[in-house]
């Protein structure tokens, strides 16, 4: 995908400040973090400057170690699935062979 919106990109940017603000408010180094998490310090550079490239799973982590998650993505009740009784099972009907 060529084109990232622009209300996409702003939110990036911010949860990148947040990041980089609790970051540094527990005075701790990148390297830390990148090492407590498993990515690397450049992916954590590019996660507080709100780098779109950045798989979703590293920006999770690093806002779950830093006790952002919640903020960012507050709890989501799952939707409620489809329960499907055994008797109402679908059967397709057989098609002889020389029907068109």
């Amino acid at each position: 995908m060529k084109i990232f919106p622009l209300a996409c990109a702003e939110q990036l940017e911010n949860i990148g400040l947040l990041v980089k603000n609790r970051r540094l408010e527990r005075k701790i180094r990148q390297k830390d973090i990148a090492d407590a998490v498993g990515i690397s310090t450049q992916t954590l550079g590019k996660i507080e400057t709100g780098a779109p490239s950045v798989e979703m799973r590293a920006y999770m982590v690093v806002l779950w170690h830093l006790g952002l998650l919640g903020d960012v993505f507050p709890i989501i009740a799952p939707p409620a699935l489809a329960t499907y009784a055994p008797e109402h099972r679908v059967r397709l009907k057989k098609t002889a062979k020389d029907d068109f």
